[in-house]
């Protein structure tokens, strides 16, 4: 099954990614798809990503809808941020998914992009509306996510890799606030139950998700056979009602879905 397909992601939505484990490299493997289906489709954020190399970008804070569509008529795909800002860190930038420059990009406001989606009907969105350094799981700040109001779908992110690791800040961006929300000590080791607790939390994976969102967990690991955890934070995370499907995928495959449930 491809990713899209797995996503349940519909041409012309507006679909946010949060929480951890590799949204730049989905985001960036959807946008490849669209593009060679002749779709036209943009990769947009609320936070901030590193600026490419080689690939068609703007750069406005406020974002003319008709000089969109005139670029979309010329590339299939498109990357869109408001401005640049501050350097980063050059070994994340190197693990990029695309060729990037360790320069980050700051994101659109999430209300100009809710604006965008709606004035370009046809249009796919890709936002990242979430930072995670680079770690395998997240808790977010009061601030965070910086989900537009408008999404129709929002991906949930997380990393299996991070089960028996302990929850500290190289596995868990803001571990503080994440072993608050699981109530337990920082530093322990994290289970199955952890990592659904954490992505199945109205004020954790869940927080900001607009009501009329369908919500989407991708659960991403790096063996190629699925790993038997998967199914039982997937059960758990299912249990909750809010989220609807559940996604297993190893996104260094050709073919990175390994399960789906429902």
């Amino acid at each position: 099954m491809e990713l899209l397909t797995a996503l349940g992601l519909n041409s012309g939505e507006l679909v946010a990614f949060v929480g951890a484990g590799g949204k730049t490299t989905t985001i960036w493997l959807l946008l490849r798809a669209l593009a060679g289906r002749g779709e036209r489709a943009v990769f947009a954020t609320t936070t901030h990503i590193f600026k490419p190399r080689r690939a068609p970008l703007l750069l406005d804070p406020s974002p003319d809808p008709a000089l969109i569509a005139l670029l979309l008529t010329r590339w299939r795909a498109i990357i869109l941020a408001a401005q640049m800002d501050e350097e980063g860190d050059p070994q994340m930038a190197a693990r990029c998914p695309y060729p990037a420059t360790p320069w980050k990009l700051k994101g659109l406001k999430p209300e100009v992009v809710t604006d965008l989606a709606r004035r370009l009907p046809g249009v796919t969105w890709l936002v990242e509306a979430d930072g995670a350094k680079g770690r395998a799981l997240k808790a977010p700040a009061d601030h965070e996510p910086a989900v537009p109001s408008g999404a129709h779908r929002v991906v949930i992110m997380g990393s299996i890799a991070a089960l028996g690791r302990p929850l500290n800040d190289q596995i868990v961006h803001r571990p503080e606030r994440a072993a608050a929300l699981l109530r337990v000590p920082p530093g322990t080791p994290i289970t199955p139950d952890m990592v659904a607790g954490l992505m199945g939390h109205a004020y954790g994976g869940l927080k900001s998700i607009p009501t009329r969102a369908a919500a989407i967990a991708l659960l991403t690991q790096i063996e190629p056979q699925p790993r038997p955890e998967a199914t039982g934070i997937a059960r758990q995370l299912l249990l909750g009602k809010r989220i609807r499907r559940v996604v297993l995928a190893n996104l260094r495959l050709p073919d990175p879905v390994l399960e789906v449930w429902e």
